[in-house]
């Protein structure tokens, strides 16, 4: 079979979509007895032009009896959530995010959020890890991208669709959690990180979609992890955001793919997780190498 290059435009940047025998995909297989798991690595946010998806993604998915995601948002509890913002995000009377972090940092924060609509007095209320994350997610309205595409919500939408029983991993409160536990000086070097690469989150979204499409797990951990780990030297609360974030979360998950994996019951269950959270040498497939279960690589 011919290698087939096809040069595909997104938001005005082009790069090559390699497809060929020889090319792997995001995904793995793991099992134990009776159970089958099919490990998907997500991006939480694709364009319209990665669909359809690889047709052995498709096959596993209709192969299996559960669907197992990090979150499903349609069963988010609002008022919980909320009550996580107030007694979290939000600083107490007479502390304002101006007053917590260098001017260094904050001049370029405000400029950012009101480059989005936001004006200063609201984002003035918030701690830094809350500001960071709504920064971040600001910055991705750059990919002009719908998250209404996003793997976890195709594969969500087609378990609607055939009544398929959804298990989740995570809450969305333990994810948040997750950020707003960190260190004061944490949150600030995480908030300092965030405003570095706000302008380079288009580049860096195309890298990471193209070590996707490649079934590149090594690039994957290059571009996220390894980074991370990096920026320790020069931001060290990035050490405590790269634990929290990956390392910590990535153990629980692993722990819950080996309970279906020894499970007495017998499914096949069709897991996504985001796809930074499987590679590395701490990350979910390690982990479970670790534990004596083989994964082969699609």
């Amino acid at each position: 079979m011919k290698r087939l290059v096809l040069a595909v435009v997104i938001s005005g940047i082009i790069f090559l979509k390699i497809n060929s025998l020889q090319a792997k995909i995001m995904m793995w297989e793991i099992g134990k007895g009776n159970n089958v798991v099919y490990l998907l690595g997500s991006i939480h946010v694709m364009p319209e032009d990665a669909y359809p998806l690889d047709e052995q993604i498709e096959a596993a998915f209709e192969k299996s009896d559960l669907l197992v995601v990090e979150l499903d948002p349609g069963k988010i509890d609002q008022n919980e959530l909320n009550d996580l913002i107030v007694n979290s995000a939000f600083y107490p009377d007479g502390t304002s995010l101006k007053s917590e972090i260098p001017t260094e940092l904050y001049n370029p924060v405000i400029e950012k959020f009101q480059e989005l609509g936001m004006p200063e007095a609201q984002v003035n209320q918030f701690r830094p890890w809350f500001v960071a994350l709504n920064l971040g997610m600001g910055a991705l309205q750059k990919l002009e991208i719908n998250s209404a595409t996003g793997i976890d919500i195709h594969f969500l939408n087609k378990a609607h669709e055939k009544q398929l029983t959804i298990l989740e991993m995570e809450t969305p409160t333990a994810q948040m959690e997750v950020l707003s536990s960190m260190q004061d000086s944490t949150q600030i070097d995480y908030l300092q990180y965030v405003v570095e690469d706000y302008d380079n989150v288009k580049e860096d979204f195309m890298k990471l979609l193209s070590a996707w499409e490649a079934g590149d797990a090594d690039k994957v951990n290059k571009l996220y992890r390894i980074k991370l780990k990096e920026l320790a030297s020069e931001l060290p609360g990035m050490k405590e955001y790269y634990q929290k974030l990956l390392p910590d979360r990535d153990k629980q998950m692993a722990d819950q793919i080996k309970g279906f994996l020894e499970s007495e019951e017998g499914h096949t269950y069709f897991v996504i997780a985001g796809v930074i959270h499987l590679v590395g040498k701490d990350g979910i497939l390690q982990l479970l190498k670790d534990e004596g279960y083989s994964a082969d690589q699609f």
